[in-house]
């Protein structure tokens, strides 16, 4: 099946606006509302060793600007087109695991310490009312920023690359230390991150459209 490679520079942030939406509805949707009833997770060693840290929240909210520098930064519209549809295909596949099969996290073992700042407390009530317990498994927290620092890659970025993977392992930890997620959680988001990636910018064929006409290619990894 040929994807159509629609991104165009007149209507990049309009696609991107429109995915994320879509991605965020689906996360929204399965978030807050149970098919059936979340499952706890076995603790490893690491979730039972790793301390909680109400500072961490700040990187773990960094996310939700994260996309925006990538998404800014991406030059090549091929590349782009291939992200979104690694991106979109990403929420829909972990949104149908988290439908199917929901997982949560005890945080009801993890209160905000009384000493910890009137701003930051603010800022957990805020997340922990956007962010429900369940959707732990696969972390689409960390399966969406590793994909978003790999198609940096795709353009031959490698510094820049760098810079969000090194953003993209710092949001991973505090997914632990603001005891959001497990550590298995984790290691499925990258899997599933490298899975994508691999798919859509080695194995899967677009279709360039130009006017009416249709010229098909498949891109090399």
């Amino acid at each position: 099946m040929r994807l159509p490679l629609f991104v165009t520079k007149d209507n990049k942030y309009i696609a991107g606006a429109i995915m994320y939406a879509i991605g965020y509805a689906c996360y929204y949707l399965t978030n807050h509302h149970d098919f059936f009833r979340p499952h706890y997770l076995p603790m490893s060693w690491v979730d039972q060793n790793t301390p909680f840290i109400p500072m961490s929240v700040l990187i773990y909210v960094s996310e939700y600007f994260y996309f925006a520098f990538v998404y800014i930064l991406l030059r090549d519209y091929d590349n782009i087109n291939k992200y979104l549809y690694s991106f979109f295909l990403l929420q829909v596949v972990s949104c149908s695991v988290f439908a199917a099969f929901p997982t949560i996290y005890p945080r009801e073992n993890f209160p905000i310490p009384s000493e910890t700042p009137q701003w930051l407390t603010h800022l957990w009530a805020w997340l922990r009312t956007q962010d429900a317990a369940t959707n732990c498994f696969p972390s689409l927290h960390v399966s969406s920023v590793y994909l978003s620092a790999f198609v940096f890659l795709a353009e031959g970025r490698r510094k820049t690359f760098w810079i969000f993977f090194v953003w993209s392992t710092a949001i991973a930890i505090s997914t632990l230390t603001t005891k959001q997620h497990y550590l298995a959680d984790i290691i499925s988001g990258i899997t599933l991150a490298v899975v994508f990636y691999y798919w859509f910018h080695a194995k899967q064929v677009y279709a360039r459209i130009y006017g009416g006409s249709l010229d098909t290619q498949a891109e090399n990894f």
